[in-house]
């Protein structure tokens, strides 16, 4: 099981909850907030009023100071999508890849990637998994959603890729 923390959304800076990356998950892929991320689709400022959670970590309160641990993973952000479902399509394919889901505009793709990397490495490795799905899908992630700290909002995508059997991704 892979430790994160959930808030009750973009204002809130003390968690809600500890849990873990199977459970968030299982929520996008189940229909608890189905009603309230396809309002989204129509008007993005929703968004800023879904639940959100911590894909790196533990955290006590949410900033780069607040995180307790790190978890090794790193998510890539990939927005203005055409396609996001071919684009997930191809993220299905790479062996490395732990999960990938719609966001909550309907437009972009979250690609979860679980490595070795410890919180030193952090950057580097984010820069080194960016690298190598853009070689891999010739997409290329959010460059300005990029640290450790970053939150990602809650979503539907009852199609949502999950493969807990996916490599961890070495960073050396």
């Amino acid at each position: 099981m892979i430790p994160v923390t959930k808030f009750r959304g973009l204002r809130f800076t003390a968690p809600q909850e500890h849990t873990t990356l199977e459970q968030v998950l299982q929520d996008i892929q189940g229909d608890r907030w189905k009603d309230r991320v396809l309002k989204c689709h129509q008007d993005l400022s929703k968004k800023n009023w879904l639940p959100c959670f911590t894909p790196t970590g533990v955290f006590n309160h949410r900033s780069l100071g607040g995180l307790q641990s790190y978890n090794g993973v790193i998510c890539l952000d990939l927005d203005h999508l055409e396609d996001p479902e071919s684009v997930k399509a191809q993220a299905r394919e790479l062996d490395w890849v732990r999960a990938a889901f719609i966001t909550p505009s309907g437009k972009g793709l979250k690609v979860i990637v679980l490595t070795s990397s410890n919180l030193e490495q952090y950057k580097e490795t984010e820069e080194f998994v960016a690298a190598k799905f853009l070689e891999a899908t010739g997409v290329a992630r959010d460059n300005r959603c990029k640290d450790v700290a970053r939150i990602q909002f809650i979503s539907y995508d009852p199609e949502l890729y999950h493969n807990p059997e996916s490599q961890v991704l070495n960073f050396e």
